[in-house]
């Protein structure tokens, strides 16, 4: 599992044949990597299409999904310290209030549950997040900067990543979050300009092995960066012309009284190369498995560099590719913490969702998977790093708490196609919850925790007790280690 499935005809169209048929499963996967969950309706309605089709409709639906409305405490600023205690209490109780209902938008965009369509999005506004991540805590724990951020990526997500990171670095959260309120003229602060090539953009290393930058570079490039400061009362950062550096800078062999913009420009014009090639490893990680196949990987940060760095036409190749739809590609990818339980709880076709989220975000971060809090500027390391003896006790638990509702497990049960039929039964629940088929021995095994005792005739989804005996078996499928894979 995590491992780049092999070479398979790259970016060309999948084409379905006798040894690749276009089937459930590929439709599941589809759904699954651009979501969290393949409903038997959803991929029935998946399969009508063609593959290239399906893709395509994941992509557009995607990119007309509405932006999700600005909310009310966007605005919510801090009271000055001189305000009474009470105006203080009351802004901290709002503002953390604020918190939780970004996260809590975050999953409901995961979930489609405001619009069709935003799952991909969000799906990528994450990845990004890993990729050009801020910390909520290292920005003043202010959910109006939050906000502005997570904004950003959500355009972006399947936008353009030279705006996306124009953008992202005059926002306050990264500004705080990387010392760039403090780069003034005089006193340069190198820390968002290395880590502007380091992590964001280049890569210390190009596609060709070979350092991108030197320190100098990173110098210089600080200097471009100079100026911009945080005003409490604003969601975006404020250029001061005093603390801009107006001489003479070089950054890649290229001389000029650069600022920022011009910075960034310079970044994507002199090292565009190494600027695609780290941006289709994101992608790829996003949407295929953790270790990018190289082939691939070079055909994508080609097809951005021919599109000016826009994710979306290299998004919607990749979708449609027999690289994507090859046997190497399915069920290739760990779940994240939130991936997991999020498509666990989709699955289970809850008709309340939002009534888990609370539980959902202590396991997530139980799991390793602080949602707005990464460990670190290089984000969540992920792969096989969500899975280890301490994390893996806790997604169980987390996934039987999910199960734990037995009306809903028989609900479930019976909209399968031969709910009293116990071996079509298992195999239709083990394709709802787990990516990869079972063995024979594991599925011979989940028909004995299902039946419970009782001869195989003898089984009634309806009868009493059946309810028990369902919840158990998909409790046992969510502990099997194909259950850890997408």
């Amino acid at each position: 599992p995590s491992v780049a499935p092999p070479y398979a005809g790259g970016l060309a169209p999948f084409v379905p044949d006798a040894a690749s048929p276009w089937d459930a499963r590929r439709a599941r996967h589809l759904l699954r990597r651009t979501g969290v969950n393949a409903s038997p309706a959803e991929t029935a309605r998946v399969l009508a299409l063609t593959p290239v089709q399906a893709a395509a409709a994941v992509v557009d639906a995607a990119v007309n999904a509405a932006p999700v409305p600005v909310p009310s405490y966007a605005t919510l600023f801090r009271p000055p310290s001189s305000a009474p205690q009470a105006e203080i209490d009351a802004y901290n109780t709002a503002n953390g209030q604020a918190f939780r209902a970004e996260q809590d938008g975050v999953f409901d965009e995961l979930l489609g549950l405001r619009a069709p369509g935003t799952a991909l999005r969000e799906r990528l506004a994450l990845a990004l997040h890993a990729a050009v991540p801020t910390n909520y805590n290292n920005y003043g724990n202010r959910a109006h900067r939050l906000v502005r951020y997570w904004a950003v990526l959500r355009t972006g997500a399947l936008g353009n990543y030279k705006t996306l990171i124009r953008d992202v670095g005059l926002t306050p959260a990264m500004l705080l979050y990387l010392n760039g309120n403090l780069n003034r003229t005089g006193a340069p602060n190198e820390n968002y300009a290395r880590e502007l090539l380091e992590l964001f953009t280049t890569g210390i290393e190009g596609p060709d092995g070979q350092p991108v930058y030197t320190q100098q570079d990173v110098a210089q490039l600080a200097r471009c960066l100079t100026g911009w400061t945080v005003v409490d009362a604003s969601n975006d950062g404020v250029f001061v012309s005093s603390r801009f550096d107006a001489g003479v800078k070089t950054v890649f062999g290229q001389t000029g009284a650069f600022g920022y913009d011009a910075a960034i420009d310079l970044v994507f014009s002199q090292r565009g190369a190494a600027v695609a090639h780290r941006l289709a490893g994101v992608l790829y990680r996003a949407l295929v498995a953790a270790e990018p196949e190289p082939q691939v990987r070079a055909e994508m940060a080609a097809m951005l560099l021919t599109n000016g760095f826009q994710t979306e036409p290299v998004v919607r190749a990749l979708l449609a590719s027999r690289h994507f739809f090859s046997d190497g590609a399915l069920g290739a990818r760990l779940r994240s913490p939130v991936d997991l339980l999020l498509g666990t709880l989709a699955a289970t076709g809850y008709s309340d969702p939002r009534a888990a989220y609370s539980s959902i975000r202590t396991r997530c971060v139980e799991g390793g998977f602080d949602l707005f809090r990464p460990p670190d500027v290089a984000g969540w390391p992920g792969g096989r790093l969500w899975l280890d003896t301490g994390r893996l006790p806790s997604r169980w638990l987390a996934t039987d708490a999910l199960w734990a509702r037995k009306r809903e497990a028989q609900a479930l049960a019976l909209s399968m196609p031969e709910p009293g039929n116990p071996y079509a039964l298992v195999d239709a629940l083990a394709a709802h919850v787990v990516a990869v088929p079972l063995s024979a021995a594991t599925r011979a095994e989940a028909v004995t925790v299902m039946l419970g005792g009782i001869p195989d005739y003898e089984w009634n989804p309806t009868a009493a007790g059946a309810e028990n005996r369902l919840r158990g078996v998909l409790q046992f499928f969510s502990r099997l280690p194909e259950a850890q894979l997408a």
